[in-house]
Order: structure tokens, then C-alpha cells, then sequence
């Protein structure tokens, strides 16, 4: 161990609830007057995920790649999976030095790591209100964890719970923080964003949350980081049709499959015909929005022909972008015990097949971003700089980049206006 017990380090795995997760003990340790460092730290802390077995070995990996980097360490293995299966992860880590966590109760696991770096156990608030650590670009906001679907293939209901809203004045708060530290884009995560404040007060929801975020600020901009179709109502639509920006004409709606009976077998609450119709509302209110998707290949039961049906719809849908997942279901999901399992092969094939068609997606569509604002103006976050480019998020999802020349000393994370014809 380094003989400087005031250093730690951090990894998250994960969604952006989790890095939440990881940002919010980092502040609770710095509060407590340690420092985040990348090497000979005295404790290293990995916030876990256990969406998949895949996600779980990808856990695995890095405990025993840093357990054995850092053999005299404190490790701290957090988070989702010694949430669902901390027997299996003591087991296949066997070192009973390992402090492992589960979700939530952020404040104590720091005091536990301080206790164990033999630190005296503080009573601290922190002032800035803030949680996400400053080197970030875009502020990412946690207003809800938690989620009540409990579809067939997924943990998070049984790894984080139900509902849990965020109260909007913590909210509100964080985001003035954020905004006065500078951030121009906050992202709104949650696991079940659509559904935000349902748990609260039924006359307080997203809509009113995000009508409160834009009073906050005069450029700041807010992104939705994810939602389902079933909750993108006409409300919603033209908050962010008439924001100017403001709310990011971009929005990430899964569908996880293109054929309706792995949707029923998924219990994903529409089916194709529905999800097809509000997207076709939604360009008619907003043609130019990027719209971005997730899928699972090879769920149980994913005939050839409900492939093809799943390629086949996702050229109707027209996505910005899709992220593809193969199949691997947790122990203590519905989805587990399903007869006529997919082979890996064809897991793995389908898997490439979709990434090919999910990289003409997103060409396609950043092509005609150019095209449709030619002459004009984009803003843009700046992300981080490269030679001679800085890579800058636009409202719609692609990032671009610009020459540097164009915007000397343009700080990380602050918004910038270029003309389209600057843009590759």
C-alpha cells in the first residue's frame, strides 16, 4: 500500500447511473480530504455492473487486474453486482480483504473506507451542491434510480430497486451548481427517466421538471440521456420542439427488438406497429431529431426469420445510431430460463451484422446534419482536443470536429457556435 492514505482511485462500470454512483463517493472522499489520483492509490474502488454475464466478467476482469496491481490495497467492489450476487463475487475473487458494497448509502460506504484506511470517520456536507467531477464535459444529473418494467431480460429492478425519484428541489439545486460552475450541457439520467416524479406526485412529472431546469439558465442546454416510446407524449414533444435548442433534439429510445414476438417474449410494453407510429409523430413535429436505439441479438426463441424482421425494421425506423447487445441473461431474470436458446455463433454473427448496419445508420444520418443546416450555425460542446481539431457534441448526437483555430483557448465542456461548412 502506498504509504499516502489519502489517495484513491476510481473505475465505473456501466450505465450513466453508476457513474453517478462513482462520482458522488468521489465527493464524499474528497470531502473527507483524499485525493483521486491514477497511481499507488490506497484504496481503488470499482463501481460494478451486472446488466449481463458479460458485464459481470467484464467485473471480474478488472477486480483481479487491479487486485493484482495494487496487491497491499484497499479494494472496494461496489455497486450492482455484490448487489445481486455477492456470494459469487467473494467466491470468485476469494480474498476476504475485499470490501464488498451494494447500492446506495454512498455517505457510509465512504466513512467504511475510512474506517478501513484506519482515517478518522468525518461528519462533512459539501457546499458546491455538485457531484460529477469537474474534468467531465457534459454534467451528468441523477434524477431517479430505480425502475418498475421489470422486463424478462433485464436486473435493474432486482439490482436497484423500484421507482426512486430524485425530490426536484436536490435537483434543481445540483443544476444551478453545475451551471454555475460552468457546465453549458447537463444530461438528465435516470433508469427510468420517462416516469420521473409518478413515485412523488402524480401532478409533478419530466415535463414540469424540465419547464423548472430551463428557468435555471439562459444558454444552458439539458440532454435526455434515455426513455421509452410509450412516455414520449405530445407535451413532451413540443417542449422540446419549442426550446430553441435548449432541450437537445436528440433522443435514445430503445427498442431491443424489430420483431413482435420477442417484444411480447421480452415484455417490452408496445409493439412494432406502435413504436413505428410514434416515431413517424415525433419527425413530424421534429424531422431534423436524432434518434438513437439499443438491441439484444439472439433473445431466446430469435428465429432467422425474427432477424430479418429486426433488420428489416430498423431500416424503417431510420435511427441516428443503434447500440447493439448480444444476449446473456442473468440468472434472476425471466429471460434466463427461456427454451430454444441462440448458439454463441449466431449470437456473435447477428451482433456484427447489426453493428455494420448501426454504422451506415449514424453516417447517414451525420451526413444529412450537414446537409439540412448547410450555411448555418451549430453549437457545439466542446469534448476534448486532438492536433489541430477539437471534437464538439452537437444537439442532435454526432460529434463533430472543427479546427482549433476557429475557437483559441475554447475551454473543455463550453459551448462554441461553428459554421457547418468547418465541420468533419
Amino acid at each position: 500500500m502506498s504509504n499516502n492514505k489519502l489517495t484513491f482511485l476510481i473505475r465505473a462500470l456501466g450505465c450513466k447511473v453508476s457513474q453517478y454512483d462513482a462520482a458522488e463517493l468521489r465527493r464524499e472522499l474528497e470531502s473527507r480530504g483524499l485525493s483521486m489520483v491514477e497511481s499507488d492509490p490506497s484504496a481503488v474502488i470499482i463501481n460494478t455492473c451486472a446488466v449481463t454475464h458479460a458485464a459481470m466478467r467484464k467485473d471480474r476482469q478488472l477486480a483481479r487486474k487491479l487486485k493484482a496491481t495494487y496487491p497491499e490495497t484497499l479494494l472496494v467492489v461496489m455497486g450492482c453486482w455484490p448487489q445481486t450476487n455477492e456470494m459469487m463475487a467473494k467466491t470468485d475473487l476469494g480474498d476476504e480483504s475485499i470490501l464488498f458494497w451494494g447500492v446506495g448509502k454512498i455517505k457510509e460506504l465512504a466513512e467504511t473506507i475510512c474506517v478501513r484506511l484506519q482515517l478518522p470517520v468525518q461528519s462533512v456536507t459539501s457546499n458546491s451542491g455538485l457531484v460529477v467531477s469537474s474534468e467531465k464535459s457534459r454534467y451528468i444529473l441523477k434524477v431517479g434510480d430505480g425502475c418498475n418494467q421489470f422486463c424478462s431480460y433485464c436486473l435493474i429492478p432486482f439490482a436497484r430497486g423500484r421507482l426512486q425519484s430524485r425530490k426536484k428541489e436536490a435537483i434543481l439545486a445540483e443544476a444551478k451548481a453545475a451551471i454555475e460552475s460552468g457546465y453549458d450541457e447537463i444530461i438528465l439520467s435516470g433508469i427510468h427517466l420517462g416516469l420521473y416524479g409518478t413515485d412523488l406526485n402524480k401532478n409533478y412529472g419530466l415535463n414540469n421538471l424540465l419547464i423548472e431546469l430551463l428557468q435555471l439558465s439562459e444558454t444552458t442546454r439539458f440532454r435526455l440521456s434515455s426513455i421509452e416510446i410509450t412516455e414520449v407524449d405530445d407535451d413532451l414533444m413540443s417542449l422540446i420542439a419549442n426550446s430553441e435548442g435548449r432541450l437537445c433534439r436528440h433522443l435514445h429510445i430503445s427498442l431491443q427488438s424489430g420483431s413482435d414476438k420477442i417484444l411480447s417474449a421480452m415484455k417490452r410494453p408496445y409493439n412494432t406497429a406502435y413504436f413505428l407510429d410514434r416515431l413517424k409523430t415525433i419527425r413530424a413535429v421534429m424531422p431534423e431529431i436524432g434518434i438513437t436505439t439499443d438491441v439484444i441479438v439472439g433473445f431466446p426463441g430469435e428465429s432467422d426469420e425474427d432477424f430479418n424482421d429486426t433488420l428489416s425494421f430498423l431500416k424503417q425506423c431510420d435511427f441516428a445510431g443503434i447500440h447493439v447487445f448480444p444476449f446473456s441473461a442473468h440468472e434472476q431474470t425471466a429471460a434466463y430460463n427461456l427454451p430454444e436458446k441462440v448458439s454463441p455463433k449466431q449470437i456473435k454473427e447477428r451482433a456484427l451484422t447489426l453493428r455494420v448496419v448501426s454504422e451506415d445508420a449514424a453516417s447517414s444520418y451525420r451526413e444529412n446534419i450537414l446537409k439540412r443546416y448547410a450555411g448555418k450555425m451549430l453549437k457545439l460542446v466542446s469534448e476534448k482536443k486532438g492536433g489541430e481539431c477539437i471534437k464538439g457534441h452537437s444537439e442532435f448526437y454526432p460529434v463533430f470536429s472543427f479546427p482549433k483555430i476557429l475557437a483559441p483557448g475554447l475551454k473543455t465542456g463550453k459551448m462554441v457556435e461553428v459554421e457547418v461548412r468547418h465541420l468533419s
